[in-house]
């Protein structure tokens, strides 16, 4: 990097960490380090959901997914995201918030009983791992691409920078510092997104230029292509996976479902705040495909041969061939923001669940505030630990954003069923629910085993409606059962 772009940088890092280990003073017992004290304002929690959604995954994998796919990549935001959030700020999130729980198991463990809320947690907490590992794996990506270094020594570092603050401030020092990496993450991200555009003589000069790559490069301008594509193979994002696997099944599930989103809402001040942090948040996500998707679908005119050996490297390619010096400072340190982001927020909601859903409720109950502070804490640790880890697993995807989605479509069906059954039918019990999570866990494992026919946004489809429906097949099960189990006692 030039002088410059390394002074930008070493700023951001040191102000982050500063003000990260101020706020993790303010620490002293677990609801302060899980939920920041039920504190939190609206426009700060609706930065910090925007930011740890994008973040680093955004960046590169979604980059890449633009530049493998077209524009059909902006689904991920304006289909998998606005509609749900807003339906979540309306009905879902004040509902969290006025339970007081801590988590999304234990909400549903009140309907569903205790094997639920712990296997829910497991599940959790395991995925969220291997989230990490994404997340670690974008950052040796970038910065191998952009600094040159050796990808383990990205991911060591960026895992002790993170591991820092996070660990000692918990939810608050994660949402208070999203919201300054919200801020530099769009500046960075428009800005490359602005001299891109400009490079390749705006949308005229990118139409002929993908008229002239051939008929598979045209449908990169589709939001919606079909199935089969012209080249004769399986379109990347097909639109019955779009609209039934993402809108109606992976995009509410994660918005309604997913600790690291529900989370920063259940610290809110009250319910309202709640509510309004989903709707400014979804306000904030319309503008995302700009930053993120315009840049990788221009760069299948920009960088050909780069993209296709590896699409993971475009955003950093791009970055440092199209950005001039100081520039590429606010950048490298946007995407810095991103990946902090994404790392803290998953760290902390996993520690969350494996401490207040398995530990605190299984193993070790009655205990001060301060023991599950710690136990908390060093939980976090473990985590960035297993998401190190995680990177070899994660490097066999062809995108990172298909990794991160397709460990989505695992758990996410069964979950969104669930949480329907919950809020809506207000029946079924421990059985319903146990017989809805794992058949709906089964069923998503089964179909991935036959991966090269079935699109993962169509299995966490298929997934949704066989968990449906053994939720309502146990429920009315256990239903016809009670009456004679009544009249034996």
């Amino acid at each position: 990097m030039h002088p410059i772009d390394t002074v930008v940088v070493a700023l951001y890092l040191l102000a982050t960490l500063g003000l990260g280990l101020w706020l993790a003073r303010r620490v002293h017992d677990s609801e302060q380090f899980f939920l920041a004290g039920r504190r939190l304002p609206f426009w700060a929690i609706g930065m910090s959901l925007v930011v740890s959604d994008i973040g680093a995954l955004e960046m590169v994998g979604g980059t890449a997914g633009a530049f493998e796919h077209g524009i059909s990549q902006a689904n991920f935001e304006w289909i998998g995201c606005v509609p749900a959030m807003i339906v979540g700020g309306l009905l879902f999130i004040p509902l969290y918030w006025r339970t007081g729980v801590y988590s999304i198991p234990e909400f549903l463990g009140r309907q569903y009983g205790g094997g639920v809320r712990a296997l829910l947690a497991v599940v959790s907490v395991v995925f969220m791992g291997a989230a990490l590992g994404v997340f670690f794996q974008a950052s040796a990506a970038m910065m191998e691409t952009v600094l040159g270094w050796d990808a383990w020594f990205s991911i060591v570092l960026t895992a002790i920078v993170v591991a820092v603050y996070t660990v000692g401030g918990g939810l608050g020092a994660v949402v208070i510092t999203d919201v300054i990496q919200c801020i530099v993450l769009f500046v960075g991200g428009l800005v490359l997104a602005v001299v891109g555009y400009q490079e390749v003589g705006g949308w005229e000069g990118l139409t002929q230029a993908l008229d002239a790559a051939g008929a598979s490069k045209q449908e990169h301008l589709e939001l919606l292509p079909p199935r089969v594509g012209a080249d004769g193979q399986e379109s990347g994002y097909p639109w019955s996976g779009v609209l039934l696997g993402l809108g109606l099944v992976l995009s509410p599930a994660y918005w309604l479902g997913n600790q690291a989103i529900v989370q920063r809402t259940l610290g809110a001040r009250d319910a309202w705040h709640a509510r309004a942090s989903m709707i400014f948040g979804a306000a904030l996500k319309t503008i995302v495909p700009i930053a993120f998707v315009l840049p990788g679908l221009l760069a299948v005119v920009l960088l050909p041969e780069i993209g296709a050996e590896n699409p993971n490297g475009v955003y950093g390619e791009l970055v440092k061939r199209f950005l001039p010096v100081g520039l590429r400072g606010i950048l490298y340190a946007a995407f810095l923001a991103a990946l902090m982001s994404s790392v803290d927020s998953y760290t902390n909601s996993a520690a969350t669940l494996f401490t207040r859903d398995l530990y605190r409720e299984l193993w070790v109950r009655g205990r001060e505030e301060r023991h599950y502070l710690r136990v908390g804490r060093l939980t976090s640790l473990v985590l960035i630990a297993f998401g190190v880890a995680m990177v070899p697993v994660v490097a066999s995807f062809a995108t990172l954003y298909e990794a991160f989605q397709s460990y989505l479509s695992y758990f996410q069906g069964p979950t969104l069923a669930l949480i329907l059954g919950a809020v809506f039918l207000r029946r079924g019990g421990p059985r319903a629910g146990l017989l809805c999570l794992v058949g709906g866990i089964a069923t998503a494992a089964i179909l991935h085993a036959r991966a090269e026919s079935i699109h993962w946004l169509n299995i966490a489809w298929w997934s949704f409606v066989v968990s449906a429906a053994l939720l309502v097949m146990g429920t009315w099960l256990g239903e016809a059962r009670r009456p004679k189990e009544e009249t034996r006692s």
